[in-house]
This record gives C-alpha cells, sequence and structure tokens, in this order.
C-alpha cells in the first residue's frame, strides 16, 4: 500500500517538534536529582561540622559503697538431740522458749499427714475465731484492709516470694470474713468452728501421743534439714589470720547439719568473720588506719536482700598477701541468717542519694569577680583541669537556651561519687551545698561552643 507523501512529510515534521521537549523533561529531572544528592551531602557535611546537642535527663540514683567479702557467720548456738521421722512444730527462727516442744518423732508415715492436717485445721479454726471478734463499727476499716492485702497477695507472687504468699492470703480471708460478720452476710462461723474441732479431735485420736523433742534453752530454733554447722569452733575462726581464714573457706568451712532435730541461737547477736582484698579492705578503714566506728550494713546475696546493721569491731590488713581480715557484730536476727555457715556477703560502708549527672557532661567555667560577688557563674569555658578559679558545673536546657548551672568541687564534705560514667550530685537546695542541678532537667551531654545564655537551635 502507497502512502501519500504529504502524509509521511506530516509525521516526520511532528517527531522533530516531539524531541526537544522530551529532552528538555530529562534534563530537568537530572538537575533536580543532581541538586538532591547535593543538598543531602551539604547537610551531612553541616552535621558533621556542628553536631545537634544531644541531652540526658536527671534522675534520682542511690549509690552504696560496698565491700564483697567471703566469710563464717558465728553464733552462740546449743545443738538439739533427736533423730528419727521428725515433724517440726517450730519454725526456723521462731523464739521459742526452754521446755517448748520443737519436734516429735513419728513411728509411722501416716503420722506425718495427720500432724499437716491438724496443722491446717487449727489455722482456719484461729482464723474464724477471729473473724468472730470484730466490731460492727469498723467496716471502711476491714475493706481497706482486704484491699491492702490483696494488693500484698498479688506483689509477693509477681516478685515470686512464695513464703510471704501464706501470710498474704490468711490476712485477705481474715478481712473478708470479717466484713460477712459485719455485713450480715454471713451468721457467723460457731457451726463451722464446731465442725472442724470435731475433725481435729477425731485425727488427734488417730494421731496419738508421739515423742517430743523440747527445747533445752531459750532462743532462736532452726531445723537441723535448713542449717549448716562449722567445721571449726568460733575460738579458733577467730584466732584465724586472714591468709589462714581464705585458705580454709577455699576449702569449705562448713556442713550440714546432722545428727540432731536442730539448734538453738541464744543471744540476739551475731558475728561475720571474714576476708576480702587488701584494696577492698582500706574502705573498711578511717583516715586513721583504725576501723570505721560508724553503723555498716551487711547482707548475704543469694540467700537474703536484707541489709542489716553492723558494727566493726576488726579490721586487719596483711598487704604481704594482698587480704583484709575483719570482724562485725551485728544485733538483728533473721531466719535466713540463722541458717548460715559460711556464705559470701556484702558489707556497705556508706550509701548516697542524689542525682545522676552524666560525667561527660560535666564542664569547668573561669569564675570572673563579678560572677564571684552574686553567685553567678562567669562566661567562658576553661581548661580540662580545674583551677582555683574555676568553677564546675553543667549546661542544662531551659526553654531554648542553655544555662550554666554549678554542682559542688570535690572535697572532704562532697566526695566524687560515681555510678559507672555517672557522677551523683546533690539536688538544688540541699544544705551546705552550691549544687544549682534539679531533678528531671535536661543536661547537655554533647554540645558545641556551649556557653551561658547560648540560644539552641
Amino acid at each position: 500500500m502507497r502512502r501519500d507523501p504529504e502524509t509521511e512529510k506530516t509525521d516526520t515534521t511532528a517527531k522533530e517538534k516531539t524531541r526537544p521537549g522530551a529532552l528538555t523533561i530529562l534534563g530537568g529531572a537530572v538537575v533536580f536529582l543532581l541538586g538532591l544528592a547535593l543538598c543531602y551531602v551539604g547537610y551531612q557535611i553541616l552535621h558533621i561540622l556542628n553536631p545537634p546537642n544531644t541531652y540526658e535527663t536527671v534522675l534520682t540514683a542511690t549509690v552504696e559503697e560496698k565491700v564483697a567479702a567471703d566469710g563464717v557467720v558465728l553464733f552462740t548456738e546449743t545443738l538439739v538431740a533427736g533423730a528419727g521421722d521428725l515433724g517440726y512444730l517450730a519454725e526456723d527462727g521462731e523464739r521459742v522458749s526452754a521446755g517448748t516442744v520443737v519436734a516429735e518423732v513419728y513411728t509411722s508415715s501416716e503420722q506425718s499427714g495427720l500432724r499437716a492436717r491438724l496443722d491446717d485445721l487449727a489455722e482456719q479454726i484461729d482464723l474464724l475465731q477471729r473473724a468472730e471478734n470484730v466490731a460492727a463499727t469498723q467496716v471502711d476499716t476491714m475493706m481497706q484492709e482486704r484491699a491492702n492485702a490483696l494488693c500484698d497477695l498479688l506483689d509477693a507472687a509477681d516478685r515470686g516470694a512464695y513464703a510471704e504468699m501464706d501470710a498474704g492470703r490468711e490476712a485477705y480471708l481474715l478481712a473478708q470474713n470479717k466484713i460477712l460478720v459485719v455485713t450480715g452476710e454471713g451468721a457467723g462461723f460457731s457451726e463451722q468452728i464446731a465442725a472442724l474441732q470435731a475433725e481435729a479431735a477425731q485425727l488427734q485420736s488417730q494421731l496419738g501421743a508421739p515423742a517430743q523433742i523440747a527445747a533445752p534453752i531459750t532462743g532462736y530454733f532452726v531445723r537441723a534439714s535448713a542449717a549448716r554447722q562449722l567445721t571449726q569452733p568460733a575460738e579458733a575462726v577467730l584466732a584465724m589470720d586472714a591468709a589462714a581464714l581464705k585458705a580454709w573457706l577455699d576449702g569449705g568451712a562448713d556442713a550440714p547439719l546432722a545428727g540432731c532435730a536442730g539448734k538453738i541461737v541464744s543471744g540476739f547477736s551475731w558475728s561475720y568473720c571474714g576476708v576480702c582484698t587488701a584494696e577492698e579492705g582500706q574502705k573498711l578503714l578511717k583516715a586513721d588506719g583504725t576501723p570505721l566506728t560508724g553503723t555498716v550494713g551487711v547482707r548475704f546475696p543469694g540467700q537474703t536482700d536484707q541489709t542489716l546493721p553492723a558494727r566493726l569491731s576488726e579490721v586487719t590488713i596483711d598487704e604481704g598477701a594482698g587480704l583484709a581480715h575483719f570482724v562485725l557484730t551485728c544485733d538483728s536476727v533473721t531466719g535466713d541468717v540463722l541458717r548460715l555457715g559460711q556464705a559470701a556477703a556484702e558489707v556497705v560502708v556508706s550509701e548516697t542519694t542524689g542525682l545522676r549527672v552524666p560525667a561527660a557532661a560535666v564542664h569547668y567555667v573561669l569564675e570572673e569577680p563579678a560572677a564571684a560577688s552574686d553567685g553567678s557563674s562567669g562566661g567562658g569555658e576553661g581548661d580540662a583541669e580545674a583551677g582555683e578559679n574555676y568553677i564546675p558545673g553543667v549546661y542544662v536546657k531551659f526553654g531554648n537556651l542553655a544555662r550554666f548551672c554549678r554542682i559542688d568541687p570535690v572535697s572532704d564534705e562532697h566526695p566524687l561519687v560515681t555510678d559507672g560514667a555517672y557522677i551523683i550530685v546533690p539536688p538544688r537546695g540541699t544544705a551546705g551545698s552550691v549544687s544549682e542541678v534539679r531533678l528531671y532537667d535536661q543536661v547537655i551531654v554533647e554540645g558545641q561552643n556551649l556557653y551561658d545564655g547560648k540560644l539552641l537551635s
């Protein structure tokens, strides 16, 4: 098929007119992309030359200065004779009088089950009897007690403190039963108590009269299965030097308490004889080389989180062996401590609570004479090492301005307390302090050309 020459001429002309427009659009797109790339490169260069400020919020923290040690717990204790299939009537750490029955000897396996059921019935009877002894004007108080008991029970469950859950369950049931009695929803528990007492009497007749084991003296009882016994007497332990104590501890200083029903710890005081490194031992001494005279804290990680107050009675540093030997005394007794023999301990020498400030944010600024008269800070950034005319502080974001806030210079009254990459400073308004830092301040950790009153971008 032949095409018209005029038509072919028209198509060619249209193509020639279209090409310049397409090239123009393509060139514009290339220029736009190049512009974006240049803007990105310029943005990155700008941030490298003038990086943005970084901030951190000031929060409260507590820092302990403590000494890690290994040692033994020394008690004044008396063994309780007894053997066989024992059922304990006293809890670990319970204070008992001389002659109190702490355990009984079973002659059959059924007796232990009967005793457990009797103990459970006695607890239920006691709860119901206490629930009936309530006045009608205590409804609001009892409802609050029930709510508190429930919160304590849930908290114990959340922390995994299963021993505390029993006490929480008992407190909740007692409060609930009292409310039932006062509001009239329950007609009392007399019939229920009578039924439980009848069941208990029947179980008691089945149990019979097992042989009983009584406490020989007054003190705190600990079961044999829960206690440890040292392989050396207390007098020999106290006579050891640091090297001998360390060697004894490395070989194992205690063993299970066997051949008896348990032990009675008399008195309220006990001692901890420990050993640590010579460097750590220096923390237990005053500047004149004598033991610290104030109260220190002692706790046993993995055994109990409770910190108990104690007093240092002896600290000896053996520089040759690189060890320190110390003895502390405590007048607080708990069931967890009574179970211990050899135990690792932490001796808390001091505890500081304040504001946690990044050490990298601290600057030293030259204090001008005019600033010294009215307490305001001076102008320029000083050298890294502070001299007599330089004051330490941090820059804080105040609105869109950087403000210099003083902190206390390191001195005997304000020793340097660190927490990793942070320092602990007192909050503004603390007596005897010039600190101007406040809780929740936004401290500038990194910034360029900082000065008091700088406008922040």
